[in-house]
Parts: C-alpha cells; structure tokens; sequence
C-alpha cells in the first residue's frame, strides 16, 4: 500500500507529464502553423492573444470579461446552465421513481431506450417548430436532449443498491424517507455523478449545436460567424473559450463530486 507522500509523488508525476504533453502539443503547433503559414490555421500565440483581447481583457469589477466576452459568453453559458440543471431535476426524480418500482420500470424501459438513442441534433428542427429560436427553445432542447445519461445511471444506481441491507432497514421498522436519505441514495450517488459528468459535456455541445443553428448572440453564433466572415483568428479564439469553459466545468464537477463522496472513496479503501 502506498504511503501518502508516495500517493502525492505519483499524482504529481501524473500532471507533470500531462502538463509536458500540452506544452508539447502547442510547440509543435506553433512551428508549423509558424512555417507553413496556413490561412485557416493561425499559429495558437496569435490565436490566445485574440482571445484575451476580445474575450477576457475587460476590467476586474466585470470579471475580466469584454463587452464581447458578456454579451456573447454569459448567455450561453447561462442557458446550458439552465438547461443542465432541469435535466438534472428530471432525471434523478424520474430514476428514483423508475428505479425503486420494477413494474414502472417494465413499462418505460423500452420507451427510454428508444429516445436515448435518438441524435440529438436530428430533433432540433422539431424543437424550433414548436418552441421558435428563443432561449426557450435552447433550454428545452438541453434539458431533454441531456437527461438521458442522467437517467439512465439514477436507474442503474438506484437498482444497484444491496437487497440486504433494504430488509435489514425493513425488519428494523426504519422509516422510508430514512431509508431513501442513509441507504439508497448515498448507493446511487456514484453512478449518478458518472451521468452528471457526461450530461454536462454533453450540454456543452448540444449549448454550441443550437446557437449555431438558430441564435444571435453566444458562442456558438460567434464561432460560426467567424467562419462565414472570414475572420479566421475570430472562430478558433471563440473555439479556444469553448475548450476553456468545458475544462472549467469539468474541474466543478470533479470537485463537487470528490466533496461529495469522499465516503465512498474511504470505504473502498
């Protein structure tokens, strides 16, 4: 068993060589976007000097953002943000509900499979026939577009909970609310964060998908009229804001998940 300085020496070569790689990756870009000289490829110092300029060079009392960086960042990242967090709501409830009564199950089971591997950019025309191109839409269509992996794991975590300790709580007269806040949720909360974790990656995208088909403002509309206009620079600085924000999101959810279940990790210890 390792010691726990052994622990932080190995966590600390981990990020070391991922670190080394990155840098590797943007040398390498750098010198040959630098030589070949590639009008739809600029080198990546010309494009984060684009993107802190335009996105992030505004004051510290607004965040650092630009007018660009509030105008076009902050809806977007409050729609997706909305949008994951109704799907969030829908999805644990609805697991709960599906997952501790088998006979509910068996009746929505075959109809969940069937929307769940439906493309989620193939339903966005329904959605802007019924719902038009406001943020409505784009929340509706992140909301039931993500709920999916949600669901699916709140189910799977629920189901996963260990049939001796439920008559264990049961021939102890436990209450049930007792029983659905100590046992099974503490049980499914693992594979609930594997949905959580996936569904916000997942909104990430469909977040872009829907801007840039039907917005006026928000990264995706900018990203994509970047391109029509030919401001090269423009498009890949709105991608490297994306990619910076999906990191971000990441590193929250891997936070609050590491807070949250530190218990589990302990127990498997």
């Amino acid at each position: 068993m390792k010691t726990p300085i052994q622990k932080a020496r190995a966590h600390g070569l981990e990020l070391a060589i991922g670190a080394s790689a990155v840098v590797l990756f943007f040398v390498l870009w750098e010198v040959i976007t630098q030589s070949v000289r590639m009008p739809y490829f600029p080198p990546p110092s010309v494009i984060f000097e684009n993107a802190v300029s335009k996105w992030f060079g505004g004051p510290w009392y607004s965040l650092f953002l630009t007018e660009t960086g509030a105008q076009q960042l902050l809806p977007s990242v409050g729609r997706m943000l909305v949008g994951w967090g109704i799907a969030v709501v829908l999805g644990v409830v609805l697991g709960f509900v599906v997952g501790l009564y088998p006979r509910i199950a068996a009746f929505f089971y075959p109809a969940i499979e069937f929307m769940r591997n439906l493309p989620p950019a193939a339903l966005l025309p329904i959605f802007l026939l019924i719902l038009g191109v406001g943020d409505g839409m784009k929340v509706a269509f992140i909301a039931l577009t993500v709920v999916w992996p949600i669901l699916l794991n709140t189910i799977d975590g629920v189901g996963s909970v260990e049939q001796t300790q439920l008559d264990s709580a049961r021939a102890y007269n436990i209450r049930w609310t007792r029983v659905l806040r100590s046992i099974i949720l503490p049980s499914a909360l693992p594979k609930i964060f594997a949905g959580l974790r996936v569904s916000l990656s997942l909104a990430l995208i469909l977040m872009v998908v829907s801007e840039m088909m039907a917005a006026t403002n928000g990264i995706g509309f900018e990203i994509l009229l970047g391109q029509r206009t030919f401001r090269i620079v423009d498009m890949w600085s709105g991608i490297v804001v994306l990619s910076a924000l999906g990191v971000l999101l990441n590193i929250a959810i891997q936070a609050l998940e590491s807070r949250s279940l530190r218990w589990h990790r302990g127990a498997r210890a």
